[in-house]
Order: C-alpha cells, then structure tokens, then sequence
C-alpha cells in the first residue's frame, strides 16, 4: 500500500512521523536551550501526547468544517501550535510564551520537514 490510498493509514504515518520529530526537537530544545533534564517517561510522554491532542482533530474533524486548503492548512498549523504550547506550557511548568515558542518551533520544523519529505518520496 502507497502513501496516499488509504487516508487512515497516511493518518498513522503522520501522527507517528509528528511524533518522532517534534518529540526529538522538544528534547534537543528543552535539553540545550531551556537546560532541563529529561528522563524516558517524560521525553516519550512529551512525543506522544501533545501530537495525540491535535492531530486527530485536524485529519477528521476539521476537513468537514473547512473546505478550503489554504485555510485549512493555516487553522491546522495555528490550532496545533496553540494548543501544543498550552499542553507544553501546563506539563512542562512553563510561563505561556516559552511553552508558545517551544510548540511553534516544534511544529514549524515537522512542518516543513513534512512538507520536504513528502516532495522526496
């Protein structure tokens, strides 16, 4: 099966390959730049939940709600940067804007990594 047959399954390839590279870029930023120690649980815990909490809204709810592509691109990456930064900044213990500017990092580079990766493929 080829990425783009089976729309549930190119949800699974993207929520795991959210989660793989937005959990790497929390840890690498948390670790270098905000100098917090991170433990399995909590790195795993980091990876997985945030992209729980969006992702599956912005693949099967919000299609039936906007029907532009550009819009819906724009409200997906906002909606989950927001939300991902309130998670962050609750899990995390951190003030909004450094929960914010963590997400949005986040978000950007598997966005755009996303982006490039599929032109590859």
């Amino acid at each position: 099966m080829a990425y783009g047959e089976v729309y549930e399954v190119d949800f699974l390839y993207s929520l795991l390959y959210t989660m793989v590279v937005e959990g790497l870029v929390l840890y690498l930023v948390l670790t270098y730049f905000f100098k917090r120690e991170l433990n399995l649980k909590d790195i795993l815990f980091l990876s997985i939940f945030p992209s729980m909490a969006t992702l599956p809204y912005l693949w099967f709810l919000l299609p039936h709600l906007v029907h532009d592509f550009t819009l819906y691109r724009w409200i997906s990456e906002v909606f989950a940067v927001v939300v991902e930064s309130l998670i962050l900044s609750y899990i995390l213990k951190l003030k909004w804007e450094k929960g914010f500017i963590l997400s949005l990092v986040a978000n950007l580079i598997s966005y755009f990594t996303g982006t490039w990766l599929l032109k590859v493929i």
